[in-house]
């Protein structure tokens, strides 16, 4: 009997540590919460095999020996939201041919240009979306969108996000130090939970691409005027100027010029 239950217990101990693996694998490279609730349901599923040894329930311990079987393959189904998101991050990574890195003597210029737009916008409650492109391409995104391709300002950038524009509804794409764009889609966010209650379609938007990518994306909530930046697949919401500030000056990426 003692025999009997430690096989099985050795077989359920040897699946969940391939799974562990798996699951702390997926869970750095895509953020998803949604991992969290599978590995809980794997736990269950262990404690039920456990049980099903113990007490010799022939029907479910068949059922158990198919899973066991074909395991690969289950996992490959249930995981493939999670496996697409990296297949789509390893490709805008390895896509993105154009440089979009600013200057660092231009570093200064656009935070103080970014911080400028932000502050008119929250004051009057006028609703922005902008995602700054760091390594991975958002070019998926730029090519269905309005283009543009002028320098960063706050006079343009104020300007687009003006309720009577034609392209105020959408996101604007800053590469390095040029807007590429204005009106992009992007999308919906996957982890819900990861979102404060009552924010709207920017904030969910601006959290889908940091979960997809990884640029920087800045959110002024027409509601409240709060600033928020969405990064690595999550949202801090209404920060401050100064925390807005060392955001930029951290995540916006820049290189030394050369003599």
């Amino acid at each position: 009997m003692l025999s009997t239950l430690y096989d099985a217990f050795k077989s359920a101990l040897d699946f969940f540590f391939v799974f562990l693996i798996i699951y702390c694998s997926l869970k750095v490279l895509t953020f998803s919460s949604r991992i969290v609730n599978i590995f809980k349901g794997l736990i269950y599923f262990l404690i039920i095999y456990l049980f099903s040894y113990l007490f010799n329930l022939p029907y479910i311990l068949k059922f158990y020996e198919y899973i066991f079987d074909n395991w690969l393959l289950l996992i490959a189904i249930i995981l493939t939201p999670e496996l697409r998101m990296i297949l789509e991050r390893v490709g805008r990574t390895y896509a993105n041919n154009k440089k979009g890195n600013v200057e660092k003597v231009g570093k200064d210029y656009i935070i103080e240009e970014l911080v400028k737009t932000t502050e008119y916008l929250s004051k009057r409650r006028i609703g922005a979306l902008i995602a700054i492109e760091r390594n991975e391409s958002l070019e998926d995104f730029v090519r269905d969108a309005t283009p543009y391709f002028i320098r960063v300002s706050s006079e343009v950038l104020t300007t687009i996000f003006i309720p009577s524009t034609p392209v105020h509804d959408g996101a604007v794409i800053i590469r390095g130090d040029m807007i590429l764009c204005a009106r992009a889609v992007l999308p919906n966010c996957k982890n819900e939970d990861k979102l404060p209650p009552k924010v709207g379609t920017r904030h969910r938007a601006a959290l889908g691409l940091s979960e997809l990518t990884d640029a920087l994306t800045i959110v002024v909530s027409e509601e409240t005027g709060n600033i928020s930046i969405a990064f690595n697949g999550k949202l801090d919401f209404g920060i401050t100027k100064e925390s807005f500030k060392l955001y930029l000056d951290k995540y916006i990426i820049s290189r030394t010029v050369k003599e």
